[in-house]
Parts: structure tokens; C-alpha cells; sequence
């Protein structure tokens, strides 16, 4: 195929490196993929409120916006971009922002509760949130900080390995040099 386009997906994958490799070997030379993910600063006032009641985290580690370039290269594409972004979201109530969480997906942290929690947890968590992700006294909304990454990157043409020795194809030779051809045409 020519484009892998991954809206929100990456993120969810228990192993970036793989979902990557995935991805190159079903893209064509000169194909593109673009995506979009959460990063590492996404739930942060989330993490420090589950942290501040001594509760497992409420969402695995996200991949770093770097970290998702490295991977790229390493798994044979070319040319990555990366970027990310900030976003705010606003709640009215504790039950609405568990409601949206629900609705994005699952933890895939290690440490994460491993039962069913009861109906008093569930009445002290939505009190914490009530306390903690508004600013104190104001009525205000409650607020969540979600980091987005968003990347592309080409695949590249094979490169032939480097030995003392090296045997090529004719038919291998004709198809790099007008691939070769064709991106020099394009420039």
C-alpha cells in the first residue's frame, strides 16, 4: 500500500517497535505513513492525584514524541517529522470525565488494578477529581492536559549492504537506478 494513515491508534499498541515494523513491511518504497498518538504528558494531573492517593497509575507510560522518531528510523523508514501539541479538555463533572476516559481506550500498565473496585473507591475518586482538577473555590470545569503526537515519515528504498563483496541482480540493479531516476526527477 502506499499510506498508512493511524489516527490515534499508536498509542494503544503494547509494543511501539512492533506496530511499527508492521507498518513498514506493509508500505510500498517511497510510501507514507502518518499518525497520531498520546504522549507522556497526557493525564498528568490524573497520574499525580492517582499517585497522591498511593493507587496504581491510571494509564500506562505513553511514548515519547523523540522516542517515536528513534523508532521510526530503526525500523527502516525515512525522512520523519514529529510534532506535538497541548490540549486542555474542560468536564463538567467527575462522572463525565470518567465517562470520556472510559471511551478512549484501556491501560495497558502493568501495575494497573487488577479487580473490579468498589462502589465507595469509585465515590472517593470522583471526590478527589471534584477537589483536585479544579481550581479551589471556583465552580470552574475540571480540566485534563492531553499531549498529542503526531509523525510521518517515508519508506525508503532498500540500500544494498556494504561487504568486500557484493553481488547484485541485474533485474535488482535496473529497479534502484530508476527508482534512483524517479526521486531525482522529483526534486
Amino acid at each position: 500500500m502506499q499510506l498508512v494513515w493511524a489516527n490515534m491508534l499508536a498509542h494503544h499498541a503494547a509494543d511501539p517497535a512492533a506496530l511499527l515494523a508492521d507498518w513498514h513491511r506493509a508500505l510500498a518504497v517511497d510510501g507514507f505513513v502518518m499518525f497520531s498518538c498520546l504522549g507522556p504528558d497526557t493525564l498528568k494531573e490524573l497520574r499525580g492525584l492517582y499517585a497522591r492517593l498511593g493507587w496504581p497509575p491510571p494509564a500506562h507510560e505513553f511514548t515519547d514524541m523523540h522516542d517515536w522518531g528513534d523508532q521510526l528510523v530503526a525500523a527502516g523508514f525515512a525522512e520523519p517529522v514529529m510534532d506535538m501539541e497541548l490540549i486542555t479538555l474542560t468536564f463538567a463533572s467527575p462522572q463525565r470525565l470518567l465517562a470520556e476516559l472510559r471511551e478512549l481506550g484501556r491501560n495497558l500498565h502493568v501495575g494497573r488494578f487488577g479487580a473490579l473496585r468498589s462502589h465507595g473507591w469509585r465515590q472517593r475518586l470522583e471526590a478527589a477529581m471534584d477537589e483536585q482538577l479544579r481550581a479551589p473555590g471556583s465552580g470552574e470545569p475540571l480540566s485534563l492536559s492531553f499531549e498529542v503526537i503526531y509523525g510521518h515519515a517515508v519508506k525508503a528504498p532498500p540500500r544494498h549492504s556494504v561487504k568486500d563483496e557484493t553481488a547484485i541482480g541485474l533485474d535488482e540493479m535496473r529497479a534502484t537506478l530508476r527508482q534512483r531516476n524517479r526521486n531525482q526527477r522529483s526534486l
